[in-house]
């Protein structure tokens, strides 16, 4: 039985360019070659954390104050974590089924979903509540557009984007893509929002969305890749990289040119995604509790290793400035919730 806070070396592996791509079934290409590198991440330390023990969501890093934010989605709250203490820094309750988290560094706010239909915003060095606004049903991702100063929430149960204006407490304007919504980011390079959006009328899709005009764009079938969920861009700005939460996959897909896309195996229900741009690496979390690591530096999708750091650890954070890893468990060693922190030695 392996330490839940090691993780194993793999065995020796293929060089990427002597792996053999295989076509799947929708005809997309699935990319079983493994790079030659090793993820040796090891515990830092497990850090209690405050309120019962269950689940966790979302998280996003403010690197100008050096806090960790992380939805505790089951006990109604935002947990805000001081990096360079690695202690909690203080709790923002009464945030009901708490989901997506957003920082908007140039504002220095923080934007929570929750249900069930609302966004609560939060001063991010008081973490004092400072509004609520009204968006769809059932939000769950969120992201930031700093230039024109929007946030765009993916509405969940309606299958639709809400873009809230003038900082989040103007105009909402309403974008429906599919039947339901995962997560949603914002594309500086393009001057877009991505969705992702499942569909009962044919494959899956990653929507790109004007924030200005509120309107969609561009939609790319992702065949093969069931309950598209998780997303993420890949630091290149040439591709998007796609949970697929039904099918346990992940895709890549290029935005421009022919929408080439490329699927590898993951954990069961894989869930959140995070990339640490100065290693090159990929982070999926999945609801099995397996993290699957990636290499961004290679062709398609080329995986480094695989791994079980905790039973719920269904979502992670990467702190690119220390290449730390965070994990919050809905249940720790002792029986209470803790933020598992690992980093590569």
């Amino acid at each position: 039985m392996r330490a839940p806070f090691l993780l194993a070396l793999v065995a020796p592996a293929l060089v990427a360019g002597c792996g053999h791509a295989q076509r799947d079934a929708a005809g997309g290409a699935e990319s079983g070659a493994v790079s030659d590198a090793r993820l040796p991440l090891s515990l830092v330390r497990d850090v209690e954390l405050p309120g019962r023990a269950n689940r966790f969501d979302y998280q996003d890093i403010d690197s100008s104050r050096g806090r960790l934010f992380i939805a505790h989605m089951h006990d109604n709250a935002l947990v805000a974590v001081d990096l360079a203490e690695v202690k909690v820094a203080g709790v923002v309750p009464n945030i009901p089924t708490a989901r997506g988290v957003v920082v908007a560094p140039e504002i220095g706010r923080v934007f929570v979903t929750a249900l069930p239909n609302q966004v609560v915003i939060v001063d991010a060095a008081s973490l004092a509540e400072v509004g609520r606004v009204t968006t769809g049903r059932g939000p769950d991702g969120i992201a930031w557009d700093g230039r024109d100063e929007i946030v765009a929430v993916s509405d969940q149960s309606d299958g639709a984007v809400s873009l809230l204006h003038d900082r989040g407490v103007g105009a909402r304007m309403r974008v429906v893509v599919g039947a339901e919504t995962g997560n949603v980011v914002y594309d500086a390079t393009r001057h877009a929002f991505w969705v992702t959006a499942e569909r009962s009328d044919g494959p899956d899709q990653l929507v790109g969305i004007d924030p200005i005009a509120a309107t969609v764009t561009t939609r790319i079938d992702l065949p093969g890749c069931e309950a598209a969920h998780g997303l993420r861009l890949h630091p290149d700005g040439q591709s998007a990289l796609v949970a697929c939460e039904g099918s346990s996959t992940l895709a890549r897909v290029t935005l421009d040119g022919g929408h080439a896309i490329v699927t590898a195996r993951t954990g069961s229900g894989p869930d959140v995604l995070s990339i640490d741009p100065g290693l090159g690496w990929l982070y999926v979390a999945a609801e099995s509790g397996d993290l699957t690591v990636f290499d961004l530096g290679a062709p398609g999708l080329v995986k480094i290793d695989s791994e079980h750091p905790g039973d719920n650890a269904h979502t992670v954070a990467a702190d690119p400035s220390t290449h730390r890893v965070y994990f919050p468990l809905s249940v720790g060693p002792n029986g209470k919730p803790v933020l598992r922190v690992m980093a590569p030695r």
